[in-house]
């Protein structure tokens, strides 16, 4: 018989054994949804020189005093610079410099002009406007200085982090690596896509959804497989997995039935079994089981049974491993616009939809089914010894 316990005890139980993630440099195009592991410091400032904000003239501040467009100030130009030139070029009293965004200001130059703002001559330029020193120019450092920290720990890195990085000449980042994962599906009536759908036989639903959801969340999916119902075949799967993965989830198998032999294949193989049975609907019988540092998720073949502790236990697991806290699951108080009939004896979870402060609970819940599932952004939290939830009541929501 299943002896069930909470969802927190079983959470923390399963947490007890779980490590702190490993840690690597990565090149840059291989960090994007990575966590930093620790600070990067700025090699150099940035900019790393000053740089004028847009196209005109530089010049000295000094020399546009009383300029209007009806008495414009002319000013020698002594020279062009383009963005990536280095023009040896001193402007002095009475000159100025072409300038174009983005380029070194030269020495001597105070403040650059917009070109809108000139008559844009190329020997000599009338100036039509006063300018005040520094106007137009990014001056060295004025982002931020060389050993300034540059990315914090803790930060996950998107398209901005790459690119500050990157500005900065770094080429490796410090990450949290990715969590390896197994999925090892049974059940001797499943079958692939692609083959005969015989009498008594159905398509593979669940590899295929827990590699994705293991994908979604960032982990590195290094083998599947789909067995029948044989000890054999099934603990031989499970070295296979252990072998390639910290992490492996298998689904099927964990119930009371004659072929459901999960939990004797995890025991064949020496792992040792963490808990088995929860107290919430779907997904009782789920199980947990480690082996020299593999932990083991047993799930239901049911999708959505396997869904709920999929997503209540593997993304602790990963937020832990990849030092990622936006992978727990958040919660917040919604209303339901639409209800469900039944009484929850049990704590119970049901898949929604929501958008703003209100959620829409799909007509379909039971657990073998996943086309309600599509478009669903959150599960719904029951608390056991509850009668329906009708429209309008308040109910807690998890986002997924």
């Amino acid at each position: 018989m299943i002896m069930r316990i909470s969802l927190e005890q079983a959470l923390n139980i399963l947490m007890d054994h779980v490590t702190h993630g490993k840690t690597e440099r990565k090149t840059l195009e291989d960090c994007l949804g990575l966590v930093l592991s620790e600070d990067v410091y700025a090699l150099l400032d940035m900019p790393p020189f000053s740089r004028s904000a847009q196209d005109g003239y530089a010049l000295c501040s000094k020399d546009s005093i009383g300029a209007t467009g009806e008495n414009p100030v002319k000013l020698k130009v002594t020279g062009k610079i383009y963005a990536g030139d280095h023009l040896d070029v001193q402007v002095r009293p009475g000159e100025a410099v072409r300038i174009m965004t983005g380029a070194m200001v030269p020495a001597g130059a105070d403040c650059v002009l917009r070109q809108e703002d000139t008559d844009e001559g190329e020997d000599v330029v009338q100036i039509y406007k006063e300018v005040e020193p520094g106007c137009s120019i990014c001056f060295k450092g004025e982002e931020y200085k060389k050993g300034h920290t540059l990315l914090h720990a803790g930060t996950k890195i998107d398209a901005a982090a790459l690119a500050v990085a990157s500005g900065n000449g770094i080429m490796e980042l410090p990450v949290y690596r990715r969590v390896k994962a197994a999925v090892v599906s049974s059940g001797s009536e499943v079958v692939e896509p692609g083959t005969p759908l015989t009498p008594g036989k159905i398509y593979n639903t669940n590899t295929v959804y827990m590699k994705a959801r293991l994908h979604q969340l960032g982990a590195q999916v290094m083998m599947s497989r789909t067995v029948g119902d044989e000890l054999e075949i099934m603990e031989e799967a499970l070295k296979e997995a252990a072998n390639q993965a910290e992490l492996v989830i298998t689904t099927g198998g964990v119930s009371v039935g004659q072929k459901d032999l999960t939990e004797e294949a995890l025991l064949s193989i020496g792992a040792e079994i963490l808990f088995h049975g929860i107290a919430i609907k779907p997904g009782m019988p789920t199980l947990a089981a480690e082996k020299d540092g593999v932990l083991f998720i047993g799930l239901s073949g049911n999708p959505f049974s396997a869904a709920i502790p999929f997503e209540m236990f593997v993304r602790e697991i990963l937020s832990l491993k990849m030092g990622d806290p936006d992978l727990k699951l958040r919660r917040e108080t919604l209303t339901a616009v639409t209800g469900f009939s039944k009484n929850s004896r049990r704590r119970r979870f049901l898949r929604g939809k929501a958008e703003g402060k209100e959620v829409w609970l799909p007509d379909q819940q039971a657990n073998g089914q996943m086309r309600s599932m599509v478009g669903c952004n959150c599960l719904i939290e029951i608390p056991a010894g509850s009668g329906p939830v009708k429209a309008g009541d308040k109910v807690e929501v998890l986002w997924l």
